[in-house]
């Protein structure tokens, strides 16, 4: 057929799923049913692209914790997840993962990695099973733009990507009698995860609360991140302060940067920092480096110290409370002489080493963009869905899974929890299945293959 002619037909289809992300793949593995036409639009040259570099490329795909911890985990709008996660949780995702060929390991901090430590594993699973199923993945389609036809189906208008080759077919028209907007946030843009999705949603009818970039790195005031630049801490506390009011703090592991701080904790603080810092709030962050310990006990070590080593200097006593890269940091602050002997320290001195321990504060100035953001932050408003079955409320036949909702948690495997489980829901709703089924019934089918 003449490539020129075969862009301009038009295709028709039951459902059309759009992001061939993990809530997309999950999305059009579930809804299959022999005879439907499926098919999933996906704008970058390959599917499942975030989904491969997730985890530094290892794939934090869920988290051990239970239900209502890993609700916790996404604030108030964790109870909407209640009903998805009730139907298809974090051993139910394992076992269905496990049907597929992929094995999984139990690392510190309940986190769950297949055990070949490779993201494209869990990737390729799917995609395989995407093949079985005899589901299109129509890659470098880019949905520019979707309405709803008097007959209540939906008619989509697809095109190449600009960044991208230019393929055979430029432009196209497809219609479909359902859609699983599926397409991401903004976060990791490179991705083909670019925030284009809203736009389709808003085209409809939907509210989009506000974007936000999070699991972000925070940029810290003057040169102290850069004096202290590849430095890992762990088993430290650290708090965020806004407007010089506790917001929140977390234990764990940090880790300073070139301009800032980074790690596990500072990740999880920057969804509360970031909204607060694009409105100009004064944020900032103290690093407890000495948690087990309170003010009352530290002090009594510090007593210890001086009096078993009173002939040393004031440098032997930092090397023994601190890793040695902070040394420096530490006598430029106290201004003390690090060759002054410990039994010249006088009660402030060592009040002031006390409390700089306890409380190594940080102003804290910016975050990176998008660009660098794991997940996003806000995106499609939930009180406009389902949460039973994942469809919207307003428009029938359009459902919704993934990043594109307005529901973000920390780091530890609870996002990706969230794009399964909500795409699963997805998937079934769409097959016909009954959410009020008992949980046994839906366990039984979790993973199975479709006869």
């Amino acid at each position: 057929m003449n490539p020129r002619a075969a862009h301009k037909e038009n295709q028709s289809f039951d459902i059309i799923v759009i992001g061939a992300g993990p809530a997309g793949m999950m999305a059009a593995i579930e809804s299959y049913r022999q005879g439907r036409g499926i098919c999933i639009l996906e704008k970058m040259p390959l599917p499942a692209l975030k989904l491969k570099i997730s985890g530094k490329g290892r794939c934090n795909i869920t988290n051990a914790a239970t239900r209502e911890e890993f609700l916790r985990h996404f604030g108030k709008q964790g109870r909407f997840l209640k009903a998805s996660f009730a139907h298809f949780f974090n051993t139910d995702l394992l076992q269905y993962l496990q049907a597929l060929g992929v094995e999984f390991k139990l690392e510190r901090g309940g986190r769950y990695f297949p055990q070949s430590d490779s993201a494209h594993e869990i990737a390729e699973a799917l995609l395989n099973r995407i093949k079985e199923l005899g589901i299109p993945i129509l890659t470098r389609t880019n949905v520019t733009d979707i309405s709803r036809l008097p007959d209540g189906s939906f008619r989509l208008s697809a095109a190449n990507p600009k960044h991208q080759p230019a393929e055979p077919i430029q432009a196209k028209t497809l219609y479909s009698k359902n859609v699983v907007l599926a397409s991401g946030g903004k976060s990791y843009p490179k991705t083909g995860s670019d925030g284009s999705g809203y736009a389709l949603a808003q085209r409809l009818g939907h509210t989009v609360t506000p974007l936000f970039p999070s699991l972000v790195a925070l940029y810290t005031e003057g040169d102290t991140a850069k004096k202290l630049e590849g430095l890992a801490l762990k088993n430290v506390n650290v708090t965020l302060w806004i407007n010089h009011k506790k917001a929140s703090e977390q234990f764990g592991e940090m880790v300073f940067t070139d301009a800032g701080v980074s790690g596990p904790v500072i990740l999880s603080l920057s969804r509360d920092a970031v909204k607060p810092l694009d409105s100009q709030q004064s944020v900032s962050i103290s690093i407890d480096l000495k948690p087990a310990l309170d003010h009352s006990t530290l002090e009594q070590r510090l007593l210890r110290e001086i009096r078993d080593h009173n002939r040393r200097q004031m440098s032997s006593l930092l090397e023994a409370l601190l890793p040695r890269k902070m040394i420096a940091v530490f006598v430029e602050i106290l201004s003390i002489a690090p060759d002054k002997p410990l039994h010249q320290l006088n009660t402030q001195e060592r009040k002031q080493l006390r409390l700089l321990l306890k409380d190594f504060r940080m102003r804290v100035t910016g975050h990176p963009s998008f660009d660098d953001a794991i997940v996003t932050s806000g995106g499609i408003s939930l009180a406009e869905i389902d949460s039973q079955t994942m469809q919207s409320k307003i428009v029938p036949g359009l459902y919704f899974a993934g990043e594109v909702l307005d529901l973000d948690a920390d780091t530890g495997g609870f996002n990706l929890q969230a794009a399964f489980s909500t795409g699963w829901l997805a998937g079934r709703s769409l097959q016909g299945w009954e959410p009020n089924c008992s949980g046994p019934q839906l366990r039984q089918t979790t993973g199975e293959k479709h006869k």
